[in-house]
C-alpha cells in the first residue's frame, strides 16, 4: 500500500494558502489540510476553495475542536471537507 502524504497549510491568507496547495498538489501531495490558522482566519471560505480548487483531492478540515463537534464537522463537511480533527481527549459523543 503506497503512504498517503498529506500537508498542512498554515498559513493566514487564502491566497498564499491557493498558492502553497496548487503547489504541493503539484509536488504529488494526496491530502490538503486546510490548517488551524487558515481556519481562524478564513472560516469555511477557505474549505470551500479548496474543494472548488482541488475538487478529487481529499480535503482535511483541522478543526482540532472538543465539543459541539457534531454541528462543526457539518458545517466543515457541507463547505467541502471529508475529513475533520477532534481532539482525542473530546468526550466519545463528539468523537462519534
Amino acid at each position: 500500500m503506497k503512504p498517503i502524504v498529506q500537508i498542512s497549510i498554515d498559513v493566514t491568507t487564502l491566497k498564499e494558502a491557493m498558492d502553497l496547495a496548487r503547489g504541493s498538489v503539484s509536488a504529488g501531495v494526496d491530502w490538503l489540510e486546510v490548517g488551524t490558522p487558515l481556519l481562524l482566519a478564513e472560516g469555511l471560505h477557505a474549505v470551500r476553495a479548496f474543494r472548488a480548487g482541488f475538487p478529487d483531492v481529499p480535503i482535511v478540515a483541522d478543526l482540532k475542536t472538543m465539543d459541539g463537534a457534531g454541528l462543526e464537522a457539518e458545517m466543515m463537511f457541507k463547505a467541502g471537507a471529508d475529513m475533520v480533527v477532534v481532539m482525542g481527549q473530546a468526550h466519545d459523543a463528539s468523537i462519534i
